[in-house]
């Protein structure tokens, strides 16, 4: 049984290790960021169509699930190029994720950001 275990947890980080790898994946941690809770993006670049997802990470370290996702246009990154805006509010936030007039985003460029 703990044989199965450790080759189901090395065959799951050999695949998510590729993955990055093969899609040229890039992560920021996005500012500003909260007491208690930051924001990490993931950006990749396949041929002429690029994506994001936002996870949020709270007190425990760890991201559990995605906030949103994102696609944009021609491989365009718009995070590591500075074009995003994240705003706070009283208990959450709100990240909007811009493209350009040539690099548009096509899909899931407004996020809720829930950090509880």
């Amino acid at each position: 049984m703990h044989r199965l275990l450790a080759a189901a947890a090395t065959l799951g980080t050999v695949w998510g290790a590729a993955s990055d790898l093969a899609l040229g994946a890039r992560y920021c941690t996005l500012r500003p960021a909260v007491a208690g809770c930051d924001v990490i993006v993931r950006e990749t670049s396949w041929l002429t169509i690029g994506g994001g997802e936002a996870y949020t990470v709270g007190r425990t370290g760890i991201a559990w699930r995605t906030s949103g996702s994102w696609t944009v246009d021609d491989g365009y990154r718009p995070v590591a190029e500075g074009n995003y805006l994240l705003e706070w509010g009283h208990a959450d936030g709100s990240l909007t994720v811009g493209g350009t007039a040539t690099d548009p985003v096509l899909d899931g460029g407004v996020i809720g950001i829930d950090c509880s």
